[in-house]
């Protein structure tokens, strides 16, 4: 590949005001969350607590003396009774700001939650319980926590935990971000086919640059705007070690420090970026229109919505794979029940589509070429 001419193809993208105009909207968006974080108080765990205690009470008040003679109404009766317990421990410890005993009331009120689900709650109609699947997540977060002797955060304000709130948002809607980013990649060369026809050009130069190019669209802003954040957060609210628990799914789940989370988000990030390029490329050469591209590319997001059963049957088509923060902590795993669908799964669907895509533009390019 020519660096030269990469370079200037480069130059080309930083100096378009709409890319211009994303990277400072994605710098920006990233660091000063926080005070939304901060005004909304999301992540803190009082109101959330409160509200889940009302749910507690309300239904250990359903239960009379006839429904307590049945085993399997009294075991819930107990658990609840239980719960509450745990719970008026766990809101003492936010209180006083004691992050040892939040972590140990926290870990057993998720014990009891989890001991709940042995008879299905029978009797709690209307009890807000998480779901099981979110109480493996935790608890594998705070085992994590007790094992490598990390003081528990009770808020997503520090510099770790508003790092890992931002970028589940991230995870969820980069793909627009990349829609957007990559939707005139091959317009340019479309509006200028008369000189292109007199220059001599080699496909593979023209996709792995398109590729290099987008990628540091997307990396460049993406890695300062965490940076920024971590610092941002950390001055204002203190900075917790990158060692802090992420949760993450292979086959199963795990807790994982926050700066590998990092690392995978990012690789994965890139398999997403060849995806969106090829895609744009194709649609570009079959549309010739950017905003067409990017409508396109928005219907395909928008099929992550469609009901688990029928979800369940498309995992080899790419689009159950767009949302990063769904894929990478098994969310989507357990909706579809399938144990198998993780990042690695996720990149090799998104990989072999993209070169689906490829050698579809490559044929259409080569036949308008020829007109």
């Amino acid at each position: 590949m020519n660096p030269t001419y990469l370079k200037s193809n480069l130059l080309i993208g930083l100096k378009s005001k709409k890319n211009q105009l994303l990277i400072i909207l994605l710098v920006l968006f990233i660091i000063f969350s926080l005070f939304i974080v901060e005004k909304q108080k999301i992540g803190d765990g009082a109101k959330s607590w409160e509200n889940y205690g009302q749910s507690l009470q309300a239904n250990a008040n359903y239960f009379d003396s006839e429904m307590l003679k049945r085993p399997t109404y009294k075991s819930t009766y107990d658990n609840l009774n239980k719960q509450s317990q745990e719970l008026a421990s766990l809101q003492n410890s936010q209180v006083f700001v004691d992050p040892v005993q939040y972590l140990t009331s926290y870990r057993n009120l998720l014990n009891t939650m989890q001991a709940g689900y042995q008879n299905h709650y029978a009797g709690a109609k209307t009890l807000n319980v998480p779901s099981q699947f979110f109480i493996k997540q935790e608890l594998n977060k705070t085992d994590y926590l007790i094992k490598h002797k990390i003081p528990i955060v009770m808020n997503n304000e520090s510099s770790a935990t508003y790092l890992i709130y931002i970028l589940s948002i991230l995870g969820t809607i980069i793909f627009f971000y990349l829609s957007f980013i990559s939707s005139d990649s091959w317009i340019i060369n479309l509006r200028h086919q008369s000189i292109l026809k007199n220059i001599p050009y080699r496909f593979k130069d023209e996709v792995f640059g398109k590729i290099i190019i987008n990628s540091t669209l997307v990396f460049l802003p993406l890695l300062l705007g965490m940076i920024l954040a971590y610092i941002f957060a950390g001055l204002r609210h203190g900075f917790v070690t990158l060692n802090y628990p992420v949760i993450f799914y292979s086959t199963s789940i795990l807790a994982i420090p926050l700066w590998l989370y990092c690392f995978l988000f990012l690789v994965y990030l890139s398999g997403l970026i060849i995806f969106t390029t090829s895609l744009s490329l194709f649609l570009n050469q079959l549309t010739k229109n950017v905003y067409l591209t990017i409508f396109i590319e928005v219907i395909l997001y928008a099929l992550l919505f469609l009901p688990k059963a029928t979800l369940k049957w498309l995992v080899f088509l790419p689009f159950p794979y767009l949302n990063l923060t769904d894929l990478l902590n098994g969310n989507l795993a357990n909706k579809l029940n399938l144990n198998s669908i993780n990042l690695l799964t996720g990149y090799c669907v998104l990989l072999i589509w993209s070169i689906f895509l490829l050698i579809l533009f490559k044929y259409l390019s080569a036949g308008r070429k020829k007109q």
